[in-house]
C-alpha cells in the first residue's frame, strides 16, 4: 500500500483543477459509468441485491472511477492519482481485522460475510452532541453495554461556559472530551474499552491535542478521520493521519455515499459508495468505515425514506465485503428521536440489514440530532437485540426482505418525529429507559416478534 508520505507528495505534485471543474468532471465520470457498467435498479420489491453479477460490475466501476477521478485535494486544488495496480494492492494489503482497546477490554473488530451467523461488533454512541454535564455520565451509561467494542465521542457548543471559537479553544475542548471520555469508561469498570476521538474541528491542531496515554487517547484507541463528500481530502486531516499512525491509533471514517449530490441518484451514490472507503484506505489509512447509501432529506430529517436506498447500501456492502478487506459498518440514523416507535421501526430495518450485508454496527443517532437529544442506551441495545434476533432466526434476504416490506407498510405515511432529551425518557443514574419508553419498546419488539425475528 502506498505509505501517506507518498500522498503527501501526491498532494503537492498531483495535476492542477480547479474545484468546480472536479465537480463536474465527477458528475460526468460517474453517470458514463452508471450506463456503461448497467448499474440499475430492479425495483421496489428487492430489498436486498440479489445479482451476483451486479457485483462485479459494481466493483469494476468503482476501480474504473477510482482510476479516472483519484482524490482531489481541497488543500492545494491538486488530483491525487492512482493507478489500477496501485488501487488493487491497497485492497489486498489492508487488513481485515483491527484490534482495539487494552486488557480485559481488548476487542477485534473484524469483517463480516454477507449472510454471517456471528454476532457483529458494536458502537453503542455516540457521534452526536452533549453538554458537559452530562459528558462522562452519559459515556459511562454506553460503556455499561456489556458488548460494547468502543465509544466514540461526542460534541458540544461550549466548555467551561465559553463558546468554543478558534484553535486554542478547539484544542483544549478536544482535550476534555476526551478527558470526559476516559472518566466514563472508569465510571462503568471497563478502563481498557477503547474510545475514538470524533473531531471538534478539523483543523490539525485540535486533531492531534488528544494525545495523551494518562488523560486523552492512548496506542489502543482510535480517531475518526473522514474524507469529505465527492471523493475530496484535506491536508489537516492528512497530517493527523500520518501523525496518528506513527503514534499507533486506529482509524475509521464516515465513508457513505450522499444520493441526489454530484453523484445522482442510488446508482451513481453506488459507485461513489464503494469507491470512498477504498479511497480513505489509501490517503489516510482508515481500515474501519461506516458505509452505504444515504439522501440528504433522510439525513436531514425532512422524510422517512426507505427504498431504494436499502437496495443500494446492500449492494455496496456486499461488494465491499467479498471484494475488499473494508471493514463495514451500518449507520443506524433514524428520522426521527429518541422516545418514539418511529425511531425503534426505522433501526430495527438497519439491524435487520446489518448482518444480511455483513455491516458491523454503529453509532444509532437521530438523523437530525439536538443537543442531550440525539440518542439513548436503549437505542444501541435495541441495535443488538435485533440484528441478534436476525442472526438466531436464521433469515436469508429473501425472508428478511419479506419482513422489512412490512415494517416499512407501518412506516408509510409517517412523518419524523423529533423525540425526547435523554433525561425525558432515559434514567442515566440507574442505566433504564422511562417507563413510557419502556411501553413503546416493548411494544415494537412484540411486533417484531410476530414478524419472525428470534428475540430471547
Amino acid at each position: 500500500m502506498l505509505s501517506l508520505l507518498e500522498i503527501a507528495e501526491r498532494t503537492q505534485t498531483g495535476p492542477k483543477m480547479v474545484e468546480k471543474e472536479w465537480d463536474m468532471k465527477f458528475f460526468q465520470t460517474i453517470s458514463h459509468l452508471v450506463k456503461e457498467y448497467q448499474i440499475k435498479y430492479p425495483g421496489d420489491e428487492y430489498w436486498f441485491n440479489m445479482d451476483d453479477e451486479l457485483v462485479d460490475r459494481a466493483f469494476e466501476a468503482a476501480i474504473d472511477f477510482l482510476v479516472e477521478m483519484g482524490v482531489y485535494c481541497i488543500s492545494t486544488n491538486r488530483v491525487v492519482k492512482f493507478t489500477k495496480e496501485e488501487i488493487l494492492e491497497a485492497i489486498h494489503d489492508a487488513p481485515t481485522e483491527v484490534i482495539m482497546g487494552e486488557g480485559r477490554d481488548a476487542r477485534v473488530f473484524k469483517q463480516r460475510k454477507i449472510e454471517g451467523k456471528e454476532p457483529l461488533n458494536f458502537c453503542p454512541g455516540h457521534h452526536t452532541p452533549f453538554t458537559e454535564d452530562l459528558a462522562s455520565l452519559v459515556v459511562k451509561n454506553f460503556a455499561q453495554i456489556p458488548r460494547t467494542d468502543f465509544i466514540e465521542g461526542f460534541n458540544f457548543p461550549a466548555i467551561d461556559g465559553r463558546e468554543i471559537i478558534g484553535s486554542p479553544m478547539e484544542a483544549y475542548a478536544a482535550r476534555r472530551q476526551l478527558a470526559w471520555m476516559r472518566e466514563g469508561i472508569r465510571k462503568a469498570g471497563r478502563p481498557g474499552l477503547a474510545i475514538v476521538y470524533y473531531p471538534i474541528n478539523t483543523r490539525v491542531a485540535s486533531l492531534v491535542a488528544g494525545m495523551d496515554p494518562d488523560y486523552g487517547l492512548r496506542r489502543t484507541d482510535g480517531i475518526l478521520l473522514s474524507l469529505l463528500p465527492d471523493l475530496k481530502m484535506e491536508h489537516d486531516m492528512l497530517a493527523a493521519a500520518i501523525t496518528y499512525e506513527d503514534y499507533g491509533c486506529f482509524k475509521l471514517s464516515g465513508s457513505f455515499a450522499l444520493a441526489g449530490g454530484f453523484c445522482g441518484g442510488v446508482e451513481g451514490a453506488i459507485i461513489e459508495g464503494i469507491a470512498k472507503p477504498i479511497a480513505a484506505t489509501m490517503v489516510y489509512h482508515d481500515y474501519i468505515h461506516y458505509t452505504g447509501v444515504e439522501h440528504v432529506q433522510s439525513l436531514s430529517a425532512q422524510k422517512i425514506l426507505l427504498q431504494p436506498y436499502n437496495w443500494a447500501r446492500s449492494v455496496v456492502n456486499q461488494v465491499l465485503n467479498t471484494k475488499t478487506h473494508v471493514i463495514c459498518m451500518a449507520w443506524v440514523i433514524p428520522t426521527s428521536g429518541p422516545g418514539t416507535e418511529n425511531n425503534l421501526l426505522e433501526s430495527a430495518i438497519r439491524c435487520i440489514e446489518a448482518p444480511l450485508n455483513g455491516a458491523n454496527l454503529y453509532a444509532p443517532r437521530h438523523s437530525r440530532s439536538r443537543l442531550n437529544g440525539g440518542q439513548t442506551p436503549l437505542e444501541a441495545e435495541w441495535m443488538l437485540e435485533v440484528s441478534d434476533a436476525t442472526i438466531r432466526a436464521g433469515l436469508d434476504r429473501v425472508r428478511a426482505g419479506e419482513i422489512l416490506k412490512k415494517i416499512a407498510a407501518k412506516l408509510e405515511g409517517r412523518q419524523p418525529e423529533q423525540g425526547y432529551l435523554i433525561q425525558e425518557c432515559y434514567d442515566l443514574v440507574h442505566h433504564r429507559p422511562s417507563e413510557q419508553y419502556k411501553a413503546i419498546y416493548e411494544g415494537v419488539k412484540e411486533e417484531l416478534s410476530k414478524l419472525g425475528l428470534a428475540f430471547i
